[in-house]
């Protein structure tokens, strides 16, 4: 199982040179054009990886003082605090070691990080950083009804590990053995589990009866992310070529955005590695859209959705940003869904599995099957409390001229649905 991750890696680097190749034939369309852009998207990732990476100082003390202290009080370990909001694989597995009560607990950690925490800090800021700010909305419909899911796919996996007696490493390391039995009640999973469910039980409320206000604060939320992003990115600039706030004030607490000998991987490289593996995505996503189209067409029939919006659930299992790529060319009704799976099924046969695989390599089957089994009932979700929100922006956008009259109509799917906005 943990060779599938080195596989799909592979099966990318085959793309890249394919697109490489191409580009230099022709780098203004097809492969070419994909790989060169592959490439290209380097600069938009860099800027929210640089002003998440190296404020982690100041989140992680956030969710040591101001969000821990609540798991505590209700019982929940609050290792899973830190990784509600960090990416196990950007900190948040490091963080959750440290507050962690309990091994169970800190490895519940790590798959809650794998969904939320990668949500927060990687998929919304990148997502608002690569689509047009047309689609910020359906992606805020998109977000709030995946996150619904995270707790739905941490039971799933943490239930299986249960079930099963896994063993786990109680230790960070990529080579030691799984010698940890796994041992904790339902009872207490659910427990852990607790506050990220009251929390998301608030946002399917607000879905359902208060849509409008929702998207509203998630875009108030996204704005004031994206002005801090870019605020801590021009200062850690500054200060990396002038050292002026060490200077001023004797300290910097922000860590540093490019590598140093205490960390050779940090927000350059991690949104140069990001660059380099897209080159090879992007172009992986062009040929699966061109060569795959009839079953994608298929599946699409049997999932009410275009070509285009199937394809992104293929390419969101390897990586969310190929499917970002995708989402200029699906209707408002897709995007949402893609989005919505994309909360906990994103990175599934990707970065997730091959993180997995280095530092718990006994969970890996568990955590494919909660982040796929929470993506599907995202989808669901989605249908239920987004899409007819979707539908509606949509006919609102073609009256503004937002969205063009014959835009999104090159599938029947798309027909139907404004056929029957118009009803």
């Amino acid at each position: 199982m943990e060779h599938i991750g080195s596989v799909i890696i592979y099966i990318i680097m085959l793309c890249a040179v394919i697109g490489a190749i191409a580009a230099i034939r022709n780098s203004d369309e097809g492969l070419g054009k994909e790989f060169m852009e592959g490439i290209h998207s380097t600069g938009y990732i860099f800027v929210p990886a640089a002003g998440i990476m190296a404020s982690l100082p100041y989140i992680s003390w956030f969710v040591e003082k101001a969000v821990s202290p609540i798991f505590n009080k209700i019982g929940a370990d609050p290792a899973i605090a830190a990784t509600a909001i960090l990416a196990s694989d950007m900190g948040g597995y490091q963080l959750a070691n440290l507050l962690k009560t309990s091994t169970e607990g800190w490895v519940m950690a790590m798959i809650v990080g794998l969904m939320a925490g990668a949500t927060i800090v990687f998929s919304i800021p990148m997502g608002l950083a690569m689509l047009d700010k047309r689609d910020h909305k359906y992606m805020a419909l998109g977000v709030m009804s995946g996150i619904l899911t995270v707790p739905i796919g941490a039971f799933i996996s943490s239930a299986i590990l249960v079930l099963t007696n896994a063993e786990v490493r109680n230790e960070i390391s990529t080579n030691a053995e799984s010698t940890y039995a796994f041992a904790i009640g339902f009872g207490q999973v659910l427990l852990n589990l607790s506050p990220i469910l009251f929390f998301v039980l608030a946002i399917a409320a607000g879905l359902r009866f208060l849509p409008d206000l929702m998207i509203r604060a998630f875009m108030i939320f996204g704005k004031t992310m994206d002005a801090g992003i870019k605020l801590v990115l021009v200062f850690s600039i500054v200060q990396h070529f002038t050292g002026i706030f060490t200077k001023i004030f004797g300290a910097w607490g922000f860590d540093p955005i490019i590598a140093d000998p205490t960390d050779q991987y940090r927000a350059l490289e991690t949104a140069g590695y990001i660059g380099i593996m897209l080159a090879g995505a992007f172009p992986m996503v062009y040929m699966l859209r061109k060569y795959a189209a009839k079953p994608l067409e298929v599946l699409g029939n049997k999932l009410g959705m275009s070509p285009s919006g199937s394809a992104g659930l293929l390419a969101t299992s390897a990586n969310i940003l190929a499917m970002f790529r995708l989402i200029r060319s699906m209707p408002p009704k897709d995007k949402v869904i893609n989005i919505s799976f994309g909360v906990c099924s994103a990175f599934l046969l990707g970065d997730h599995l091959s993180f997995s695989a280095n530092f718990q390599p006994n969970i890996i089957l568990p955590v494919m099957l909660g982040k796929l089994g929470a993506g599907i009932i995202g989808i669901a979700f989605a249908y239920w409390l987004s899409v007819p929100k979707a539908l509606e922006l949509e006919k609102q956008d073609r009256a503004a001229g937002i969205i063009g009259p014959d835009e999104y109509l090159d599938n029947h799917n798309a027909q139907a649905e404004v056929a029957a906005t118009k009803q």
